[in-house]
């Protein structure tokens, strides 16, 4: 047993932390460069969510045969498994898309300067 269902428990709970954290606009973020941080942070866990999803996807293809399935499900664990996989890279190709719009939020935030 690897500890990897830790890690994903636990990356989950610093993400709620964060949205609690951040949930009254009055006191969230301090500046400018604060917010500028805080979207950089979220584009690396976007692109490290991106190939999570993807190493998972890989790891239930390779280990299809390796299940079997619920006395009422009628479909083949090969085919539940392709069903997962699928649902899977459909993951991680809408964190491919939040990176690719956090990216470009980070760049505008770029732009921002504090006021004289």
């Amino acid at each position: 047993m690897t500890d990897h269902p830790a890690l994903a428990a636990c990356a989950a709970a610093h993400i709620r932390d964060l949205a609690a954290a951040t949930s009254d606009p009055r006191d969230a973020y301090a500046n400018h460069a604060e917010l500028a941080a805080v979207t950089g942070s979220l584009l690396a866990l976007a692109q490290h969510l991106e190939d999570a999803l993807r190493h998972l996807a890989q790891h239930v293809e390779r280990h299809d045969t390796d299940w079997d399935t619920a006395d009422e499900e009628r479909r083949l664990p090969r085919q539940v498994a392709r069903a997962a996989s699928t649902k899977a890279r459909s993951a991680e190709a809408d964190a491919h898309n939040m990176a690719r719009a956090l990216g470009r939020a980070v760049e505008e935030l770029g732009r921002l300067r504090p006021a004289p």
